[in-house]
């Protein structure tokens, strides 16, 4: 848990990264910010941090080699030296401009910021956070002379959404420290690595999250690459798979991949498949196989967006199942020549 009731914001610095594929500017700040406002200085920390997830944890790529400019060397400057945060933001500043080629990704400023006393899984620890600010919001200003009102617009930063973000905490440094990332506008496919991969150079760590989504994601890609009318298997078939899979994890603290299988898939076959499409993922994306894990509700949460409720037949009828499975059954009239699905039912819901 990355708690920040106890932290305090010690060093600020600014910048502009302008996209240098299209030749935009960069302008690094050659001072650090000194805030004097305890309001504002809240209203920054609170900006910076309320975004971050509490079970999504990062680390970076191999290791640390000082002849790199990279943002792992300039935060272990910075946490060997506080003196060193000028310089060691400059760094970090030039770094990301070099990244930013594409003509898609967005010019903006980033602030770098060190903290101390930030609370992490019950320890205290300092931490470095970088947030890039891409998009700009309009607000209006109403100014008041007597009687009269008088109001003007101007474009501002929106402290409700952090649009790029990372949180650097001064733990794990052997293994490549532990981050915490935030990435809002990754949507353009040709941009989606710029801030993760290519700025920061991280992988997620290994931990409850890590192994969820993993096996989320295999369990997904056996129900719409495997369970497939071609294998004969029918597209209600296959979402009853796709959803009673996602649904074994909700309220779950701990899952055994075992007893998954078995109360998921059922059949022998099924699960030998299953098994086997498991290890062929698993080489592909060099992940490791293992057999319990802690489960993470936010893995969870972000899997339920590929749970299917609909059967579209033809373009003459959607059937909406949620649930109850077995109440479905599907078929052929051999007198018609069609399919068909038959419904049980309880009770008939008012209209």
């Amino acid at each position: 848990m990355i708690d920040f009731s106890r932290a305090s914001l010690t060093q600020l610095s600014v910048s502009y990264i302008g996209n240098k594929g299209l030749g935009e500017e960069l302008t690094i700040g050659e001072k650090t910010i000194e805030i004097q406002d305890d309001f504002v200085k809240e209203t920054l920390v609170r900006y910076f941090t309320q975004g971050f997830k509490t079970d999504i944890y990062y680390k970076f790529k191999g290791k640390i080699d000082i002849s790199l400019a990279s943002v792992a060397n300039a935060c272990e400057d910075i946490f060997k030296n506080n003196n060193e945060f000028l310089n060691a933001t400059k760094t970090i500043a030039n770094h990301l401009y070099n990244q930013s080629m594409h003509p898609k990704i967005k010019g903006g400023e980033l602030f770098i910021a060190h903290f101390a006393d930030v609370t992490l899984d019950g320890e205290l620890c300092d931490a470095i956070g970088m947030f890039k600010c891409e998009n700009k919001e309009t607000y209006l200003k109403v100014y008041q002379h007597l009687d009269n009102f008088e109001i003007e617009s101007d474009n501002g930063i929106d402290i409700h959404k952090l649009d790029k973000g990372c949180l650097v905490f001064n733990t794990n440094k052997k293994d490549g420290y532990k981050l915490s990332i935030i990435d809002t506008n990754n949507k353009i496919a040709e941009c989606a690595q710029y801030w993760e991969e290519d700025f920061l150079n991280a992988k997620l760590l290994p931990n409850g999250y890590y192994y969820t989504k993993n096996f989320i994601d295999a369990t997904r890609g056996f129900c719409e690459e495997v369970l497939t009318e071609a294998n004969n298997v029918s597209k209600q078939n296959q979402m009853m798979m796709l959803n009673k899979s996602t649904s074994y994890f909700k309220d779950k603290d701990r899952v055994n991949t075992n007893v998954f299988e078995k109360e998921v898939f059922q059949e022998p076959e099924l699960i030998e498949a299953f098994r086997n499409y498991k290890t062929e993922y698993n080489n592909r994306l060099n992940l490791n196989d293992i057999e319990e894990f802690d489960v993470s509700q936010t893995a969870v949460k972000k899997n339920n967006k590929y749970m299917r409720s609909v059967v579209k037949l033809d373009k003459n009828f959607h059937i909406y199942i949620h649930s109850k499975h077995d109440y479905v059954e599907q078929g052929f009239d051999e007198e018609k020549g069609l399919k068909y699905y038959k419904l049980f039912y309880l009770n008939e819901a008012a209209g």
